[in-house]
């Protein structure tokens, strides 16, 4: 037996390559829509006036001194403390989310919103379409960044591109698996 096929012992080209493939979870990234939802609310709640009880798009509405807080990530809510919107005193507000912010940091939150991003995934693979996991590589493209015209494009024709990415296609039509990411073809008539 010679050196070389020694060497065969050391290599296992089938669950160490699956191993080597594995792209390990970076829970900054993962953490960072959160860390983000929680500083803008901390400069809404902080800017409100005195008649500011809601707005849209916001994480929390104040009523009779109580702040209901509701967690949106990626397009849903993430339960905290079992329900999907908590009710904090008005004058807790801040200390809550301080601690919020370090259970965050402590990455107590970790596998919740890593289960939230699973399943966002899950929902968000069209039927009949491209998924997520057909799409070019790079979680930030989508025809909103990648569109050269796109601010010269009126409301409906942006819709009209969103729906067809959405459904694993080109604003031409084609299929975005098929002939691949191309977000300035021409709009489909």
């Amino acid at each position: 037996m010679g050196i070389l096929d020694s060497l065969a012992s050391f290599i296992d080209n089938e669950g160490l390559a699956e191993a080597f493939a594995v792209k390990p979870d970076d829970p900054a990234k993962v953490r960072k829509p959160m860390r983000d939802g929680i500083a803008r609310t901390r400069e809404q709640y902080a800017a409100r006036g005195n008649g500011t009880v809601k707005a849209s798009g916001r994480w929390w509405q104040v009523q009779n001194g109580i702040v209901a807080f509701t967690v949106k990530v990626g397009g849903g809510t993430l339960p905290l403390n079992g329900a999907s919107t908590n009710h904090i005193p008005e004058a807790m507000f801040d200390v809550f989310l301080t601690k919020l912010e370090q259970a965050l940091d402590a990455g107590e939150l970790d596998e919740a919103l890593k289960l939230n991003q699973d399943e966002r995934a899950k929902s968000q693979a069209p039927g009949g379409g491209a998924r997520a996991a057909d799409l070019p590589a790079g979680s930030d493209r989508r025809p909103g960044i990648d569109r050269e015209d796109w601010d010269d494009l009126t409301w409906a024709q942006r819709q009209k591109v969103n729906a067809l990415y959405r459904q694993g296609k080109n604003p031409d039509g084609s299929a975005i698996a098929e002939v691949g990411y191309k977000p300035d073809a021409p709009l489909a008539a």
